[in-house]
């Protein structure tokens, strides 16, 4: 959920400071006290497009961050993970955009700087805005056969893995055709690439593991003289000595011999006389490694260049055909199979004609099925929907799930291969009409603010424990209803804030009542300046600013009393529901 909104120098805003907490978060305010300014700078923290006019006149930037708490969701790390951005250890999640007057963003995650594009990408998973903005997920009618197939639980999901299936395979064996349907002309040309492919691995020879130990060898020719020199003075150190020293065996040889001559005098003696001749015979353990090294360590020169030359050789083919040697030998298998494919390419064709010919039965008929079951959660959805919009004031609505098939009858049409995917073949959007007498029309030509934050409040209800999405935001989602249906729309957030974080700017005390946190945004006068600040009521304050949302700026005794009534009637519904 967003826990810490903080803004600077955006539009009215000097600085504030949010922090919001889970369930349902009301914010409240006068016209022109600055909660569109806090949408906005949700916005641009989640990569929408900036305006340069929202920066503060004056000031060089704007700037914008917010805190997410991720919670228990290991699928968001594999996300983060895919932009290579690391998830924190207490699982925060920091979004930040800096806008400068010369049109330069600034956009970092977790203090990593990203694109745009990918600010927006991760900002998509996280917050789902509804109503004056166009943050909204549900216009984008890609995504409506999606959310109707969570709709369908586990019966949809396997039926889409079974298509899935069907098309993977249909798929690798056109992709066989194709490489298999060009002209002699290219076939040849293909088939004389793979030869020289399969000549050039083959003759280089490899072993598994050869460069490691190359590059170990290496390692040791390069400091052959010093090796060399310090084993030879190791040796003699050990057995010959020099002018200076006497040999290392000689010495503790005769240290021991003194040692034992007092043994019978003092225990500690006999210790230290055994440890000498342990000693001793270590070192000439020792010396008979280092002489056996000596004798067949052999700088070559020549060698030398062997390995370079090797090693080149293995880089060059890693540059081609693989990360390492496994991988090489992973591709000359591939083309290896690829040739004797070309080779036999005329029967193989009419082969895999045949083969994609069934398949592709096969995938339509899983298509289909797939497609009959969708029709059937697209009824219960329609009337789900309908039942929600009436409890919403909107009970003249007609709502419908547009679900276009294709023709089995033309299966030799180009059609049907754009229209294909792993989900099937059905291209889904859901149609509405606000009014009666209109015909259905997309989501997105609905004209109405409040008739579309409405539509959208009544998916959400439906949707709410199957979408992914954690932060739901309501932007006046109030405009042009009533109190009894601002009575249900209050009581239907509550609802949904069960399972889902929801940020709600309203001007109706029916929706404020049911908040779990109260923020009231105000607009201050400071030197010929207007400035936006955010204050977090406690209940006393609260029941003042429900007052005030009943009557209007001058609180009375009655207001004060329907205020508390009206928190108490929430306190109470939220406690049995």
């Amino acid at each position: 959920m967003l826990v810490h909104l903080s803004v600077k120098n955006l539009a009215l805003i000097d600085e504030i400071e949010l922090v919001f907490d889970k369930g349902l978060n009301i914010l409240t305010g006068e016209t022109g006290a600055g909660k569109s300014i806090i949408i906005d700078a949700v916005n641009l923290v989640l990569g929408e497009r900036a305006d340069r006019d929202l920066i503060q006149t004056g000031k060089e930037y704007a700037l914008v961050e917010a805190v997410f708490d991720l919670g228990d969701q290991p699928n968001f790390n594999e996300i983060l993970s895919e932009y290579g951005i690391k998830q924190e250890q207490d699982n925060s999640l920091l979004l930040m955009r800096e806008l400068s007057v010369s049109g330069r963003n600034i956009c970092r995650i977790n203090g990593r700087i990203v694109t745009l594009s990918v600010l927006k990408s991760i900002g998509s998973y996280l917050v789902d805005i509804h109503g004056q903005h166009q943050h909204q997920s549900l216009l984008i009618v890609d995504q409506h056969r999606e959310l109707l197939d969570k709709l369908g639980g586990k019966t949809i999901a396997s039926l889409k893995e079974l298509v899935n299936k069907h098309y993977n395979k249909w798929k690798a064996i056109q992709k066989k055709i194709q490489q298999l349907s060009g002209s002699g002309m290219d076939i040849e040309r293909r088939k004389d690439i793979l030869s020289y492919q399969i000549n050039e691995i083959e003759s280089a020879a490899l072993e598994l593991n050869e460069d490691e130990d190359l590059r170990k060898e290496r390692g040791l020719l390069i400091h052959a003289e010093k090796i060399t020199n310090i084993i030879n003075s190791v040796y003699q150190d050990i057995y010959s000595g020099s002018d200076n020293h006497s040999p290392a065996n000689d010495l503790i040889g005769r240290c021991a011999s003194q040692l034992e001559q007092i043994a019978e005098l003092e225990p500690a003696f006999a210790a230290l006389s055994n440890k000498m001749k342990d000693l001793l015979y270590q070192i000439e353990d020792i010396a008979f490694d280092v002489r056996e090294y000596k004798d067949k360590f052999e700088y070559n020169p020549y060698r030398l260049d062997e390995v370079e030359k090797r090693l080149e050789i293995i880089r060059s083919l890693k540059r081609k055909y693989g990360k390492n040697i496994k991988e090489i030998y992973d591709y000359l298998e591939s083309v290896k199979t690829e040739l004797i494919d070309l080779e036999n390419s005329q029967d193989l064709l009419e082969e895999l004609l045949k083969e994609e010919n069934l398949s592709l039965h096969k995938l339509l008929d899983a298509s289909y099925v797939l497609s009959t079951e969708r029709k059937k959660i697209a009824e219960y959805f329609r009337e789900q929907l309908l039942g929600q919009l009436a409890d919403l004031g909107m009970d003249q609505a007609s709502f419908n799930v547009d679900i276009d098939p294709i023709n089995h009858n033309d299966i030799d049409s180009k059609n049907i291969a754009t229209r294909l995917s792993p989900s099937g073949y059905d291209i889904v959007e859901f149609l509405i009409s606000a009014n009666p007498g209109e015909p259905v029309k997309s989501l997105s030509k609905v004209a109405s603010g409040g008739e579309l934050s409405r539509i959208m409040l009544a998916f959400k209800t439906i949707l709410a424990k199957l979408d992914d999405i954690p932060t739901l935001i309501f932007d006046e989602i109030d405009v042009g209803i009533s109190g009894q249906i601002a009575h249900v729309i209050g009581q239907k957030m509550s609802r949904i804030s069960r399972s889902r974080q929801i940020i709600c700017v309203t001007h109706l005390p029916q929706i404020a009542v049911m908040a779990d946190s109260h923020y009231k945004i105000l607009k201050q006068y400071d030197k010929n300046r207007t400035r936006t600040t955010v204050l977090k009521l406690n209940n006393e304050q609260r029941h003042e600013e429900i007052a005030k949302l009943t009557d209007g700026k001058d609180i009375s005794d009655i207001s004060l009393e329907h205020s508390h009534e009206l928190i108490r009637r929430a306190h109470q519904y939220k406690t049995k529901s």
